[in-house]
């Protein structure tokens, strides 16, 4: 004859496999919080260093161009001055400033000027490498600027910033349309 066991034995063995269950599924729980929440403070991070690189950005391209104001100012139009500035790139090659190739290679083939931004954070002072890149867009407008005498000629500018500490959490590109208003015949 078979030996049943007591209802209260079965409760005691019930209890014993849930809490058997229950330590070995709290620890892989807790293992799987704890990678998701290293995973979304490593996007915050990420996503932090990528406002900072258009913020790098946003200040050069404001200094690219107040330099082209005066450059133009004191020099006339970039076309024909007789050396170039360093981050001005005559239309000689399709250029495709948005590739990481491009941006990568600029700088060693004199396509770009190479510069630093420094930014006020939180935690100090950041530092980002940025490359600077004016090219004209043959676009002349005699229209546009309002007083007789005087043609609009645009130019396609081009900045990049990467942050120098982090390189691997992404750069920014920016790219604006300036507009010279130049006299003609001058």
């Amino acid at each position: 004859m078979e030996r049943l066991l007591s209802p209260r034995r079965q409760r005691g063995a019930a209890l014993l496999i849930v809490i058997a269950l229950f330590l070995i599924l709290l620890p892989l729980a807790l293992m799987a919080i704890f990678q998701r929440s290293l995973q979304n403070d490593q996007f915050a991070q990420s996503a932090q260093w990528r406002a900072q690189s258009r913020d790098a950005a946003n200040q050069a391209m404001a200094a690219l161009r107040s330099t082209i104001a005066q450059t133009i100012g004191t020099s006339g139009l970039l076309e024909y001055q007789p050396s170039p500035p360093s981050w001005f790139v005559t239309p000689s090659a399709q250029l495709q400033p948005t590739s990481s190739q491009f941006w990568q290679s600029c700088a060693a083939n004199r396509l770009c000027q190479s510069t630093t931004v420094t930014l006020q954070n939180g935690t100090g002072r950041q530092t980002f490498n940025v490359l600077q890149l004016a090219t004209p867009t043959g676009v002349i407008d005699p229209t546009l600027c309002g007083q007789q005498g005087y043609v609009a000629v645009f130019y396609n500018l081009w900045v990049q910033a990467t942050a120098s500490a982090n390189p691997a959490a992404g750069s920014a590109t920016e790219q604006a349309v300036y507009r010279a208003c130049v006299k003609t015949g001058a």
